[in-house]
């Protein structure tokens, strides 16, 4: 990270606030070289102190910024915008719910927030996942690649973490942080829930990958279901549609039911994922369809009695 980068977050974390003394002993404490030589007075014990309370920030920043909450007000306008929807979901977050990873395979992956939040109609599941040999292995998205639809005879990498302006591509190679590394990507399969299949279908989509090179993925869903107002939606929809008048009854006595027996011990989910690592010249198929696959099994908690 430059010193720019570095200015730049101290100063997001106080709000330009931090003296320029304060940036110039932080910097000698993380990357001693130019600042060692321009530090040769004695920092006294309140600058001392601060430089710690503001390296404790730049950890926990490090270590939590892109999570669900960062997520809502960064990168989901539909949610951030509706204040009653953001409250309601942040009131049913549960972060790092007890969960089993099932495989193998070269990544870890965990469910990292969950919120079952009816009152917004909405349920919001993130998950990342995190090479287990950093020193072999780059992590991407298998959707970072090609992301313009271009028929062209090399893959392209597009990258657009949160800390970079504007996505950048090109091919795959020379866009990772160390070519001589092998380019693994990751892809989200499906989440089973089950019998909530023909109702838990995701609405929206997201993926990033942190400057810590980890990859997080966010899915959300509706709970419209949940709802008696669903069911008239449905019998209405029916009127105007016949043909869909079976499907639509099949839906709305599965409804009727699941709201009925979704209770305190919640909904048992599984995560499906797919890792394939990334070699010159491999063809499409062995892209897309080869790899390993692995699951997540967790519980959704619903707080229902």
């Amino acid at each position: 990270m430059t010193e720019r980068e570095l200015r730049e977050r101290l100063n997001s974390l106080a709000g330009n606030g931090i003296p320029a003394e304060t940036h110039r002993a932080f910097l000698s404490a993380v990357s001693p070289g130019k600042e060692k030589i321009r530090m040769k007075k004695k920092i006294s014990a309140g600058l001392v102190f601060a430089l710690v309370l503001v390296l404790l920030a730049v950890a926990a920043i490090g270590a939590g910024i892109y999570n669900l909450d960062w997520w809502l007000n960064n990168r989901n306008g539909d949610v951030s915008e509706n204040p009653e929807a953001y409250r309601a979901v942040m009131a049913h977050l549960v972060e790092d719910p007890e969960q089993q990873q099932s495989g193998e395979g070269p990544v870890n992956v965990a469910i990292r927030d969950v919120s079952w939040a009816p009152e917004a109609s909405k349920l919001i599941i993130s998950f990342s996942a995190a090479v287990k040999e950093p020193e072999k292995y780059e992590l991407y998205s298998l959707w970072s690649l090609n992301e313009d639809g271009a028929d062209r005879e090399d893959q392209w990498l597009w990258r657009g973490e949160p800390d970079v302006e504007g996505p950048r591509h090109g091919p795959v190679k020379e866009m990772m942080d160390d070519a001589a590394k092998t380019a693994l990507f990751i892809e989200l399969q499906e989440f089973d829930f089950m019998d909530l299949k023909p109702f838990i279908r995701p609405s929206s989509t997201d993926e990033y990958r942190t400057p810590e090179g980890d990859v997080v993925y966010v899915a959300e869903f509706g709970l419209e279901w949940l709802n008696e107002e669903y069911d008239q939606g449905l019998r209405d929809y029916a009127e105007e549609h016949p043909e869909m008048k079976e499907y639509n009854e099949q839906k709305i006595e599965t409804a009727k039911r699941l709201r009925t027996e979704i209770g305190e011990t919640g909904v048992p989910c599984v995560l499906h994922y797919r890792t394939v690592a990334f070699s010159e010249g491999m063809d499409g198929r062995e892209l897309y369809e080869g790899g390993e696959e692995g699951q997540v099994s967790f519980v959704i908690q619903t707080g229902n009695e």
